[in-house]
Order: C-alpha cells, then structure tokens, then sequence
C-alpha cells in the first residue's frame, strides 16, 4: 500500500450529491495497484460556490477531476481548453490540470459506446429519458453506432431544446404524456437519469410497456433499479446497469491523468465486490 507523503497528487471528482460515488475507491485502488503516488477524494460542492472552481483547483494544484451532477455543462467556462467531442456535446466529466492550464474531455461517450460492443443498433430507434450531460455523452455516442433516431424527453424543458439545437434531425423531443407511445416503437430504452439511486425511487419509465424484445440500459451504478430488475425478470436478452460505462469511462480519465492504460477485468471485479454484485 502506498503511504501519502509530502510530493502525493491529488485527484477528484466534484459534483452535489457526490457521496454515493464509488470513483474514490476505483482511483485510489488503481494508484496502489500501478505504485503511483496519488489519492483521489469527493469533493460534495454546493451549487453556490461551485463559482470558486478554478481558483480552489489551480492553489491546490489538483492534478485531474471527474465531473459529474449536476455541473457537466457548467464547468466548460471555468476550462482554458475543451477537447473538441465534449465541446460538440457541451458537457465535460474529465479534467486535466496540465501545467496550470485546464483541459476539459467526455469519456462517458467512450464508457457508453465501448459498453454496447456487442449489440447492433444501426438503423434503430431508442428513447432517451433524460437531456442532461450524460445523456448529451450517450446521444453522440448513438449516432456513432448508427442509430436511425433518438426520442428524448426532460422534465426541464431547455434541457430538452439545448440538445436538440445540438444534434438536430437525430433528435425527437417528446411530451410527458408521448413517453408511452413511443415505447414499443423503439429497441432500446435509455434511463439517462439520477431516477433509481435512491432504494425508493420509481422507475423513469413504465414498466408493464417494456417487452422482452426491448434493450434497456440505465446509467444508474450504485444499485440495481427497478427497471434493470424488471427487465432482467421479463428476459430482455440485453439488459444494462450503469457498471460498464463507469468502468470504461474511468479507464479512460485514468489513461488521461496517468498515461496508464487500466486493467479492465480488476476494475470490474473491483467494483463488483463493491457492489456485491457477481454479474
């Protein structure tokens, strides 16, 4: 085990709530497994002095970040430098404090695409709930893997025409009460929400609606959510929790961070006994 000691780094990931995140765990573990001399910590920031992020990050030299909820969109104007995928998406989840210069990235695209290798979606439909940063992450990566159309829908209404400006054609935007007709339209069925972390938290979608020729992928890592549960009790042949994407997503902001390329299967076994999980 690496000692903390006078030269150790520092990395992180800000967001509110941040608390159930499993990051700190994943990150600190890799910088013992590859002897690098780093710890990563929580940083639970309230949204008002959320205004202080490039000062507090440039004074205590923090080497890289992860951003998640709800301040993907919002830290873009506090960078001197965005990759050009996250500016097309205008969300940020990784930063890299190069030198005193902040460079923004988006590997959720990379932890999305990669964790859908085995399943065809070209020429598709699928329905997206939720228009927030992840979700901006996984509509590009859908029109990467070739998919026809993507219907969204957000509670927050500019959430809902901030991505459509930004993908245009690609995207439908729903009504609430469109959701249930569109789902047996389409393939694949998206909770690209925070909806399902908390034990009492009801399903995005309806449940009696989804059949088991449907493939569902919801976001949500820290827990099984009603509808993966559902899902996998119908016999949907392709159902998703949010661990995969979390996997590959950090293997790649660690490879930003380090240059070291991440051993997948001690992460997903890492995260996995975490969880309790053995699937």
């Amino acid at each position: 085990m690496n000692l903390v000691n006078s030269e150790t780094g520092l990395l992180g990931i800000i967001g509110y709530p941040v608390k159930h995140s499993f990051s700190p765990m994943l990150h600190t573990s890799l910088a013992q497994k590859y002897g690098l001399n780093f710890v990563y910590l929580a940083f639970e920031i309230l949204p008002e002095n959320f205004k202080y992020f490039k000062e507090v990050v440039l004074t205590l030299n923090i080497e890289g970040l992860n951003i998640t909820i709800p301040y993907k969109e919002k830290v873009i104007s506090y960078l001197h430098k965005v990759d050009k995928l996250a500016k097309h998406i205008g969300a940020v989840n990784t930063v890299v404090n190069k030198g005193g210069e902040l460079i923004g990235y988006n590997t959720d695209i990379y932890g999305f695409t990669h964790s859908l290798s085995e399943v065809t979606l070209k020429g598709e439909d699928v329905l997206v709930i939720g228009c927030g940063g992840v979700s901006r992450a996984i509509v590009c990566g859908l029109q990467e893997l070739g998919v026809k159309k993507v219907y969204v829908y957000d509670i927050d209404k500019n959430k809902m025409l901030l991505i459509k400006k930004q993908f245009e054609d690609f995207i439908v935007l729903l009504k609430e009460e469109q959701i249930d007709t569109t789902i047996p339209d389409v393939k694949m069925l998206v909770n690209a929400t925070p909806l399902g972390m908390k034990e009492n938290d009801l399903s995005p979608l309806r449940l009696d609606l989804i059949t088991k020729e449907h493939i569902v992928y919801d976001v949500v890592y820290n827990r099984e959510t009603e509808l993966v549960k559902h899902a996998k009790q119908i016999g949907c042949k392709h159902v998703f929790d949010g661990v995969p994407m979390f996997v590959y997503q950090a293997v790649e902001s660690f490879f930003l961070w380090t240059g070291v390329k991440a051993d997948e299967k001690f992460m997903f076994d890492l995260v996995r006994k975490f969880l309790n999980r053995n699937h």
